[in-house]
């Protein structure tokens, strides 16, 4: 069983809005977030506590379903049954176990899910090399440092033992975790038969029945191929099979320029791989800041060897074979006329991602899914053809859609066990921060600019934008990185931040500052009078924050008193 993703940063179906002739391109913004991120909600409560879903202008009721479909049983086997053993199921699980849930989790496949196995981690020990590589080949970067290294070499089968091991390491320790902590982890591909009711088993095997009071489905997504796209998984691959750098071709072709794409290109060049893009949107990067995204492409695209093709769609891509190499027959993206053909070494399909939640036997419980997502309400809960919300059954991550990224999926989870152990929770996700690991890195949390105008303009408000650039930041300088910018949008009225953007050195590192302050609800009059230690990166978001004008003052009173000093 696939269970939820991310290499970092959200995924949508498609992850860059890469669309083709044949489909509709599926309105989901960047990290896959869907229209209620941005205060457009397409679910609103009213007066009576009924839940009203909004779809295309219509609406209709969704209230706690009443009818019989199937009998609950009486007594439970477990408190909990999570079906999936991502980091959503993962996360979900201890906190069950911490509030004292007897709890079970299923997995057909390995634990970890997409992120652990063929995601974030793995990725993350590639971009690592990456990383290392491009500053040892910087003639001028090390030179500016005073230092002198003879040529930087590479063994393939190295690094991708270093992603190897690193997966296995941190599967590892996940089943470990869980195994100490006590919860049971079942074997098989879990299937839902009825209210609190699942069976599970391998192939070939009996089944098992298990019930649980409470169910969350956290099954995750796999990579999303288009039509007319052959995968051999040799010469054309997506990122599962990328990640196990079989070989590193000479020219290689990315289709889409989202997170995913961003990452492997930067992994490629260093190992040194040509890289064209092919985005079917008129600009790269079309998730990002439009500012970040310019910023961006002057530094990881332009000086490297890459080049691109926006507006067009890769209609049809053939393997290599009997000698020739991978070609790709590219489409204009508005006018549907064949516009070029590429031949290249090999072709990368990042794309987006799928939710997987084929057999999961939804139909028992009169689910039907919305492009394979799991319709959810804001607090997870899932529902069914009729509008009403299936009594005891949650989904998070990946499947639901609302949010592709895994630590989004562990904060779904703990959301769940907090209202299924009695406390109500809904999470922000606003608040969930997310990052592209470049070299430099991509940060961001919050609104983009345009998003944030908007929404301005919708609520009938002002915004107004801070920046600073990391080149007035001694720790950046100090490392020869003053390349980088941070970004932010807020209320001038208010001191509400809308939005935080940063391009630069450790940037993945820096954004939780502007994640936390978002979710606690602190504002940047307040904010500002927090300490930092010097000489940080840390100074480039103080700096950023005290750069902001508001209006309105500082919160009169501390929940926190300074101590006096002896």
């Amino acid at each position: 069983m696939h269970s939820t993703l991310s290499f970092s940063r959200a995924t949508t179906v498609p992850t860059t809005n890469y669309a083709f002739h044949s489909q509709s391109p599926i309105n989901l913004r960047f990290c896959g977030l869907r229209r209620e991120a941005f205060g457009i909600s397409i679910l609103t409560r009213s007066s009576s506590g009924r839940v009203r879903l909004s779809t295309r202008g219509r609406s209709k009721r969704i209230s706690a379903s009443t009818g019989n479909n199937g009998t609950p049983p009486k007594s439970f086997d477990y408190d909990l049954i999570i079906i999936g053993a991502g980091v959503g199921g993962h996360g979900a699980a201890l906190h069950a176990v911490e509030k004292g849930l007897k709890t079970a989790i299923i997995e057909g496949d390995v634990v970890g899910g997409t992120c652990v196995n063929r995601g974030c981690v793995p990725s993350k020990a590639l971009l690592a090399v990456s990383g290392r590589m491009r500053e040892l080949q910087s003639e001028h970067h090390m030179k500016a440092l005073g230092l002198q290294v003879s040529a930087a070499g590479y063994d393939r089968q190295g690094v991708a033992g270093h992603a190897n091991n690193l997966a296995s390491e941190i599967r590892s320790n996940l089943t470990n975790s869980m195994k100490a902590l006590g919860v049971d982890i079942l074997t098989g591909f879990g299937t839902i038969v009825g209210p609190q009711k699942v069976k599970y088993g391998k192939v070939g095997f009996t089944d098992n029945v298990v019930t649980a009071k409470d169910i969350i489905i956290a099954t995750g997504s796999v990579p999303f191929v288009p039509k007319g796209i052959e995968v051999d998984g040799k010469t054309v691959i997506t990122s599962d099979h990328a990640l196990k750098l079989e070989f590193v071709p000479d020219w290689i072709a990315i289709v889409g320029s989202g997170y995913i794409g961003l990452e492997f290109s930067d992994v490629y060049t260093a190992l040194g791989s040509e890289v064209t893009f092919i985005e079917a949107l008129d600009q790269l990067m079309p998730g990002f800041d439009p500012e970040i995204s310019k910023l961006a492409q002057r530094v990881l695209i332009n000086p490297r060897k890459i080049d691109y093709h926006t507006g067009v769609f890769a209609t049809k891509i053939t393997p290599a074979r009997d000698g020739k190499p991978v070609i790709i027959e590219l489409t204009d993206a508005k006018t549907k006329e064949h516009k070029d053909t590429l031949e290249v070494d090999a072709a990368l399909i990042a794309t987006g991602r799928a939710p997987f939640t084929n057999g999961l036997g939804l139909e028992n419980i009169n689910v039907v899914t919305q492009r394979g997502f799991v319709p959810v309400d804001e607090r997870m809960r899932v529902i069914d053809a009729n509008g009403n919300l299936v009594p005891h059954l949650y989904c998070i991550g990946d499947a639901n859609g609302k949010m592709m990224l895994a630590h989004a999926a562990s904060a779904q989870g703990i959301s769940v066990v907090e209202q299924v152990t009695g406390r109500d929770h809904v999470l922000n996700h606003l608040s969930v921060p997310a990052a592209c690991f470049t070299h430099p890195e991509i940060s961001m949390v919050g609104l983009t600019e345009p998003q944030a105008r908007e929404k301005a303009v919708k609520e009938g408000f002002e915004i107004s934008v801070a920046k600073t650039s990391f080149k007035a930041n001694t720790k950046a300088l100090a490392e020869n990185e003053g390349e980088g910018l941070a970004k932010l949008i807020y209320r001038p009225d208010n001191g509400e931040i809308l939005g935080v953007h940063i391009f630069g050195l450790h940037a993945a590192d820096l954004i939780h500052e502007a994640s936390n302050a978002i979710a606690l609800g602190t504002r940047i009059q307040d904010i500002k009078f927090a300490v930092h230690a010097h000489p940080t990166l840390s100074e480039v978001l103080d700096e950023l924050f005290k750069s902001a004008k508001v209006k309105a003052p500082a919160s009169t009173s501390s929940p926190i008193s300074e101590p006096v000093a002896a």
